[in-house]
């Protein structure tokens, strides 16, 4: 987990702390003001798994194939070949489960996150 703090000069803007974290727990940042002071974030992750359960029938046979060259040596003349036949499938789930991450300040120092998400921490004058 990284933290990156960005001075403003002639702004209402006192500070903006700005990182990203790879997961849960918390991060240490420059003292803020509590009570002038905002935290923006947004998920950067998702949890569970994606895969999808099918069927699949069908055949694919070589209709044609020209390899040219001898002693190991390929040439030019020759082509990769073709299929004829048929392959499809069927059926099927798919099962994704999105996870919203956040950041909330705990006190003037920590910022505790919830998992993968980018943060900016706002402190006004």
């Amino acid at each position: 987990m990284g933290s990156n703090f960005y001075p403003a000069s002639s702004s209402p803007i006192k500070s903006i702390q700005r990182g990203n974290a790879s997961s849960s727990g918390t991060v240490t940042i420059t003292s803020v003001d509590t009570s002038k002071t905002f935290v923006r974030s947004f998920s950067n992750g998702a949890s569970g798994s994606a895969g999808i359960n099918s069927n699949e029938a069908g055949t694919l046979s070589p209709a044609s194939y020209n390899v040219s060259g001898g002693s190991g040596n390929l040439t030019g003349a020759g082509n990769w070949g073709t299929y004829s036949g048929t392959r499809s499938f069927s059926g099927g789930t798919t099962n994704l489960t999105v996870a919203k991450y956040g950041a909330y300040l705990t006190n003037s120092t920590t910022l505790t996150v919830d998992g993968a998400c980018y943060y900016e921490v706002v402190e006004y004058n």
